[in-house]
């Protein structure tokens, strides 16, 4: 048998260490000296306490470690265990993984605009209240005032005192920002419950569970900028809205006759940009883009003007304008001379019934004899970011791009046609799982 200290160079474990496993009944020592206290350990033990070392390792608390170190334990419970600590790392991994993206936006904000951010914005979760509130259209924001007086007059008309601690709240329904005609609602939060009447409504305001907050001090004139700020900020960050924002009033008119002075909380409920619905985690991987600068080139094709009014395909049929397009593109491609390259759906504008902004063409090496109902587009040198997938992830994919990976990416949209290209790996019998990249103009 080894002494402690023998076995404790042994395992490269401290002494101490062995002693608080002693303790928690993890690893007794073979015999004890009854009369010295002395513990005495065996080599059959080692296996034992290398089980209980890699089970830390892994992140289990010692007395998951007791648990899992019993010999009567079912595998299928040792397997719900393991899964359960596979669950709370990935979880894990993901909150570091947030937390590295918003400190790569935040060195960007610094780059961009050379000095700390103005406003600071956290992700806080907001409690349900119980709520008195008046709901209505208003003609100019400065009618949140005239509601607010309406409320807190029938409020202290019933015994109802304001109090510092809750303080009155707005909350704006609209989907956009409206000049007129915004769809409002002023509320004070209750400590108890109150009968309201047709005008005031006593209810519920839901929580938040992920709510991007920002304090504005100063005047209600100069709030835009905090709004800018909380914006740009959920767009960097990977968040977009998740419901209808809020404004605090912590420090008012009420009690402040400075509006420098007064102090304003924001509220916007996000929710993390998700992994897009079409792919799996390694397919949203592999969609990940390569930056290429592509020479110039020129197509001819037919040109697209008008509408679309679905995707650009559905499940194993064409059934849109665009598609219809291609299906004719197909068709007379014979008609095309001086092919020299692959097809392309190059998109030049914004979809309107004007003019022609999205064609559906192959590449040439010169543009001559154009046939009739077609036309030609030339496209200078441009650095794209090229993102690979599937015909029926195309819409997918844009979303991804727009809301995503060009927030977080630190590039800028160039002004310049995004495209998509159809080459040899484009299968048009299968063309729901067609392979094909799309190529976004950055600067």
């Amino acid at each position: 048998m080894l002494k402690i200290g023998e076995f404790s160079k042994l395992a490269q474990v401290s002494v101490k260490t062995l002693r608080y496993y002693d303790e928690l009944g993890l690893l007794r020592p073979e015999w004890v000296d009854r009369y010295t206290s002395y513990r005495y350990y065996t080599l059959q033990q080692l296996p034992r306490l290398n089980r209980i070392l890699v089970l830390r390792e892994l992140g289990f608390s010692l007395v998951q470690i007791a648990r899992l170190l019993r010999e009567d334990l079912p595998a299928s419970e040792l397997q719900r265990l393991m899964k359960l600590r596979q669950t709370e790392l990935a979880h894990q991994v993901q909150e570091e993984q947030a937390r590295l993206a918003r400190v790569a936006a935040r060195l960007r904000q610094i780059e961009q605009e050379g000095r700390q951010p103005r406003y600071e914005v956290l992700v806080k979760q907001v409690q349900p209240r119980l709520v008195a509130g008046i709901r209505d259209t208003i003609a100019d924001p400065r009618d949140i005032g005239s509601l607010l007086g309406e409320l807190r007059s029938y409020l202290q008309g019933r015994g109802v005192a304001s109090s510092p601690l809750s303080p009155c709240l707005a909350v704006f329904y609209d989907a956009e920002y409206l000049d007129r005609g915004a769809d409002v609602e002023v509320a004070v939060p209750l400590a108890g419950r109150l009968r309201g009447n047709g005008r005031v409504a006593v209810h519920e305001l839901p929580g938040v569970a992920d709510a991007a907050s920002v304090v504005h001090v100063g005047s209600y004139d100069r709030i835009a900028g905090a709004y800018r700020a909380l914006t740009a900020w959920t767009q960097a960050n990977g968040y977009r809205s998740g419901g209808p924002n809020r404004e605090i009033y912590l420090h008012g008119p009420e009690s402040e006759t400075d509006p420098n002075s007064y102090v304003t909380e924001l509220q916007l409920p996000v929710q993390p940009i998700s992994v897009l619905s079409a792919t799996t985690q390694k397919e949203r991987q592999t969609m990940e883009p390569r930056i290429v600068t592509k020479p110039a080139f020129t197509v001819v094709g037919l040109p697209f003007t008008g509408f679309i009014s679905t995707a650009p395909y559905e499940e194993g049929k064409e059934n849109n304008e665009i598609g219809v397009m291609w299906g004719e593109f197909d068709r007379r491609y014979g008609e095309i001379q001086h092919v020299c390259g692959p097809a392309y759906g190059l998109c030049f504008g914004m979809p309107n019934d004007r003019e022609p902004w999205y064609i559906a063409g192959a590449e040439v090496a010169r543009a001559e004899n154009i046939p009739a109902g077609m036309m030609n587009m030339s496209v200078p040198a441009q650095k794209y970011a090229v993102f690979p997938c599937t015909l029926g992830a195309l819409g997918a994919t844009y979303r991804y791009i727009i809301e995503e990976w060009q927030p977080q990416s630190g590039t800028e949209h160039a002004d310049a046609p995004d495209f998509e290209l159809y080459d040899q790996e484009f299968d048009p019998g299968d063309p729901q799982h067609g392979k094909l990249s799309v190529y976004w103009p950055i600067k």
